[in-house]
Formats: C-alpha cells, structure tokens, sequence
C-alpha cells in the first residue's frame, strides 16, 4: 500500500468491503476471503498468489482461522 500511496479508505474501495472489515484485514484479525484476494490481484495486477499466502492473525479468536479456512478443523454432517 506504501509503493502505491494507498491509504485504509482506499482499499475499502477496492474490496467493495466496509471500513471495519478493511481494518480487520489490515491490522491480522482477519484473513482474506478468496473473493477479496482476486478484488486485490486485479487492482494491484498481480497473480492471486502473490496474496495467497499464510500469516499469523493477531486475534486469539481468529487465530485457528488462515486465509477465510478452517485450519485442522472437521465439518460435522448432521443426519436428517
């Protein structure tokens, strides 16, 4: 964001997100969404993976959650 002179308002545009998700992603509480890394590769002509990549997320909550997946966790189906 510094190379492109881009401030937190900016990005909230290129996401299409609200102030506060916008936060959250710059400050580790959150991971990106695919949806918003794709948003991110088009702007900053970039390939996806370029910000497909873990990082640790500062939140404790969130701390088992990398990049919008569950990490280690097992989806339970219930039966109907």
């Amino acid at each position: 964001m510094e190379d492109h002179d881009l401030k937190a308002n900016d990005l909230v545009n290129i996401i299409d997100l609200s102030k506060g998700i916008a936060s959250k992603i710059l400050n580790y509480q959150k991971g990106l969404a695919k949806e918003v890394i794709r948003k991110l590769s088009i702007f900053f002509k970039l390939t996806q993976e370029a910000f497909n990549r873990p990082y640790e997320l500062a939140n404790e909550v969130n701390r088992n959650f990398t990049l919008a997946r569950l990490k280690g966790k097992q989806k339970t189906i219930e039966k109907v």
